[in-house]
């Protein structure tokens, strides 16, 4: 076998230290705030079967064409999960012991075989919150409320664009999908583009009252309360109602919406979600209703913001330099750690590498520990970003 230079296949992959700790940090927050709304965690396989991947959704569709196809030795067709929501679907459909209402968070990889840009990876981490067995508005009003309070605790400025394709439905007369998927183009095309893409799908007077409905921003009764109860949350001011919002798949049943980074520094969505009333309610198909609501947050996105915010994450939180005495100096950074601090210990490095090193992956305060310190029982911490020290005791 001749040489090669190992390089990642585009759009997947590794991730540094720093990248990752920042990560971590972003899913902190995010389970936090999933558990203190009462989701629990659950995880799902990663290969399935491509007609369990494949369901509801017709073969050319754009997201069946993006799946990583796989044969296994017994020739069966199989392929990488494209997103969390239609195994989670299958989850509610083969544990149907579970008790209503069910409420889960996912967080795991998965693939999808499209063009790659800013944010958007073939490889990449998803965020995923469900509800199942609960019908009603208040449901989306309390997901898009949590994922206003969420994006501001990771520093960012949330823009929540919801629509409802119940609203869509109503206004459209026949091939329904289809104009549907050219509607949610709107905000992204000229009106031009738009009505010449609609003529081909509709009629030209169906096409002007189309437009114009929308125009004068058409709601139903769920889009009234839904406004009512986001305002009533305190979170109307990070809210759009954009009544030709879509979100493209033909699987949402009533509300839809999509985040935005409210200052415009990335065009992506940072993520989305909406109520899909009839997948579980078909797989499970034993005559009762499993009503559900999910949302995806994007990691990937969300990261990529961070980046360019240059929001910068410190390895540890303090350096402790031994002095040919590691034992002890490791029951000193113990007292540290008891009170949660994360530390470091270098060992057998002269004391000027080991301030360079700390300067060089950003760890925010040193201390040296050696025959004296220990005697005396303190040492002195260095602030490593005003050079200032200070004097604790261990």
């Amino acid at each position: 076998m001749g040489k090669f230079k190992p390089t990642n296949i585009k759009g997947a992959a590794d991730t540094l230290p720093a990248e990752q700790i920042i990560r971590n940090r972003v899913i902190d927050i995010l389970k936090r705030n999933f558990e203190l709304h009462g989701f629990v965690p659950i995880e799902t396989a990663m290969l399935n079967y491509m007609e369990v991947l494949g369901y509801k959704y017709e073969s050319d569709a754009e997201i069946v064409r993006e799946i990583y196809k796989i044969k296994d030795q017994g020739d069966r067709d199989l392929g990488l999960r494209f997103d969390l929501t239609v195994p989670f679907a299958k989850f509610i459909a083969t544990n149907r012991d579970i008790k209503m209402p069910f409420r889960r968070y996912e967080i795991g990889k998965v693939w999808r075989n499209g063009p790659v840009k800013a944010g958007r990876l073939r490889e990449f981490y998803q965020c995923d919150i469900d509800v199942v067995g609960q019908k009603g508005v208040e449901v989306e009003a309390e997901l898009i409320a949590m994922a206003v309070k969420c994006y501001l605790e990771l520093g960012i400025t949330p823009l929540v664009k919801y629509g409802n394709r119940k609203v869509l439905s109503s206004l459209i007369p026949n091939n329904t999908e289809k104009v549907i998927a050219v509607i949610d183009k709107m905000e992204k095309i000229s009106k031009k583009e738009l009505e010449t893409e609609l003529e081909k799908l509709i009629s030209k007077a169906e096409v002007k009252k189309l437009l114009v409905e929308l125009e004068k921003g058409i709601r139903n009764e769920e889009v009234e309360e839904l406004s009512r109860l986001l305002d009533e949350m305190g979170v109307s001011e990070y809210c759009a109602y954009t009544p030709s919002l879509a979100r493209g798949l033909n699987v949402y049943t009533g509300t839809v919406w999509e985040v935005f980074d409210k200052n415009a520094r990335i065009a992506g969505s940072l993520g989305g979600g909406g109520r899909y009333d009839n997948i579980i309610t078909d797989w499970v198909d034993n005559g009762l209703e499993y009503p559900a609501v999910g949302m995806a947050f994007g990691l990937e996105p969300i990261m990529y913001l961070l980046q360019e915010l240059q929001v910068v994450a410190s390895p540890v939180d303090l350096l402790i330099i031994s002095m040919k005495n590691f034992v002890q100096s490791q029951a000193v950074a113990d007292r540290f750690r008891a009170a949660g601090k994360r530390v470091l210990i270098l060992s057998g490095m002269k004391v000027g590498k080991a301030f360079e090193y700390a300067d060089k992956v950003g760890i925010p305060s040193v201390a040296v520990v050696g025959e004296k310190e220990l005697s005396d029982g303190r040492i002195r911490i260095k602030d490593m970003a005003t050079g200032g020290e200070q004097e604790v005791e261990f």
